[in-house]
């Protein structure tokens, strides 16, 4: 018998021990009990999987999408090293960066998908309670790429995607609330946020592009 260690013990020794974030943990745990429902709706009319089936499969579909997302954020840091100290920030600024890189995973960016500003902004109506400011920036280096929604920290929030020289900018809008954190700027995990209020609105940048880029973007957009 060979003295190698198994494949899977070898890849534990040779990565860094990362945290997920909790709503990172949540979201593959959904993910698992939408394919427990696929699997079990598919397999009714033949033989019905066992427990220890699907468990492993539940399993492996929580590891899988852990992977996937540590893998569209491992260079700009979107796992959290456990050892390791976090920016200066809060569970908002926690919660948006999450979604940002949640939604660079295949099919997850947009739910309308337009450079017209004129089919983004009425794609919103019924679907949220607020209208989002849609300002057509393709002028200033800013394309429109469409729009989704999106739940974050308690906010139902309307979402524009920019695009800024190979990087994507997710703008998140929702109705400012009492509490609501002070207009400003953030660094977490890498990624840049930034934060203003606008006509009774609370507005969110997030990107991995430099903050200076948020800044030109909030100044476009805002004029």
């Amino acid at each position: 018998m060979s003295d190698r260690p198994d494949l899977g013990t070898a890849v534990r020794e040779a990565l860094p021990l990362y945290e997920a974030s909790p709503s990172l943990q949540a979201w593959a745990r959904e993910e698992a009990r939408k394919f427990d429902e696929e699997s079990m709706q598919k397999d009714a009319a033949s033989t019905r999987p066992s427990r220890s089936h699907v468990w492993r499969f539940s399993h492996w579909r929580i590891a899988a999408g852990l992977l996937i997302a540590a893998g569209a954020g491992w260079g700009a840091g979107f796992l959290r090293p456990v050892s390791g100290a976090m920016s200066s920030t809060n569970g908002t600024t926690t919660e948006l960066v999450d979604a940002h890189v949640r939604s660079l995973l295949p099919g997850h960016l947009l739910d309308v998908e337009s450079s017209d500003r004129h089919t983004v902004k009425p794609w919103f109506a019924g679907k949220t309670d607020i209208a989002p400011v849609v300002v057509d920036l393709v002028d200033k280096g800013f394309p429109l790429l469409g729009g989704r929604l999106d739940y974050v920290d308690g906010h139902t929030a309307a979402t524009l995607v920019y695009g800024r020289r190979g990087h994507t900018i997710n703008v998140f809008v929702w109705r400012t609330v009492p509490g609501e954190t002070a207009d400003g700027s953030f660094a977490v995990r890498g990624y840049s946020v930034l934060h203003w209020s606008n006509g009774g609105l609370s507005v969110w940048a997030v990107s991995d592009a430099a903050l200076s880029e948020l800044e030109a973007f909030r100044d476009a957009y805002v004029h």
